[in-house]
Formats: structure tokens, C-alpha cells, sequence
């Protein structure tokens, strides 16, 4: 399979598209055929070597932490999922990533691609959408009823930020 991959910390000069060893599924995994991946701060940070403490990378690596695509084979014991499933994740930090043809992620870790939007367009989602999450509800703690101001309304993690706390039944500024 193809990938981009990168053999030393650095700039993107460090980055090259080459061959790569198709990934096979191990027990409680799947292997998705990529449709999209996304590039955040955090992938360049790490690409970069400004997280090597908390997050030691095995060299070579493929960068790529959200991924939307299609089930292509399944490890053992996975029972959640079927080959053709259409699914979005966030992929490990210190794992393989999704730039590449393949990916293998835990099925556990996995959920149903949005069907209103193109698949490889649903892979800016994972990130930004658990952020936002994260922030609201392990954070803040955000309850029904709540008023939240949300600043930076109008960025990607701001703006699931809003979605999701209107879900919540939060009165949204």
C-alpha cells in the first residue's frame, strides 16, 4: 500500500509518499480503507518532535489521527462490525495514523461515518467534535438548562462546541 510517512522529526520536508506494508487486523481490530484523513496542530506538533515525552513514536511513522472510511477486514472477535461498514474514528497518538491506503483501529473505538455529508469529508470530524466534548462535558460539566458561552463559535471545535451544547439543551451565547 501507499502512505506518507516520515523517518525523522521535522518540518513537512520530512514527509514521503512511499510503500508500506499492508497492516493486518490483530484480535479486537479492524482494517479501514482510508477515504479521508484530517491535519491538526497536534499532528504537526508530533511530526515535528514536540511531543516525544508524552507521546515516544516509533520510526517510521504515519501521521493522520482522524480517519472516516470503510471496513475492510476484521481481526478476531470483532462482532460489532461488518467488512463494508462505513466508520469514523480517532486513531491512536503513538499508532499508525490514517495517511495512508489503510488504517487498523480498535472496533471499540469506532463509530457509524454520518450518511449526510461525503465519507472523507467526515474525517475532520473526530477530533474537533470530541475536543468540543471533552471540554463541555468532562470539563464543564455542562447540564440541561445551563448557560455556556461559547468563544470561537466560528472555528471547528468551537462550532461542535455549539452543536453539542444546544443538544444538551444549553442556552448557547
Amino acid at each position: 500500500m501507499k502512505a506518507i510517512r516520515f523517518h525523522e522529526y521535522g518540518d513537512a520536508n520530512v514527509l514521503q509518499y512511499e510503500d508500506a506494508d499492508l497492516p493486518v487486523p490483530a484480535s479486537g481490530q479492524v482494517r479501514i480503507r482510508v477515504a479521508g484523513t484530517s491535519f491538526n496542530v497536534v499532528d504537526g506538533n508530533i511530526r515535528a518532535g514536540l511531543m516525544q515525552g508524552p507521546m515516544p513514536l516509533t520510526l517510521p511513522h504515519i501521521p493522520g489521527l482522524d480517519v472516516a472510511g470503510t471496513v475492510d477486514e476484521l481481526g478476531e472477535g470483532v462482532s460489532d462490525l461488518k467488512v463494508g461498514d462505513e466508520v469514523v474514528g480517532f486513531l491512536p497518538f503513538v499508532e499508525d495514523g490514517a495517511s495512508a491506503e489503510y488504517v487498523l483501529a480498535s472496533a471499540d473505538g469506532l463509530a457509524p461515518a454520518p450518511t449526510s455529508i461525503p465519507l472523507a469529508d467526515a474525517a475532520a470530524f473526530p477530533l474537533v467534535a470530541l475536543t468540543a466534548r471533552q471540554a463541555l462535558v468532562d470539563h464543564a460539566d455542562l447540564k440541561s438548562g445551563q448557560r455556556i458561552l461559547i468563544n470561537g463559535a466560528g472555528g471547528a471545535v468551537g462550532g461542535y462546541a455549539v452543536q453539542l451544547a444546544k443538544a444538551a439543551g444549553a442556552h448557547v451565547i
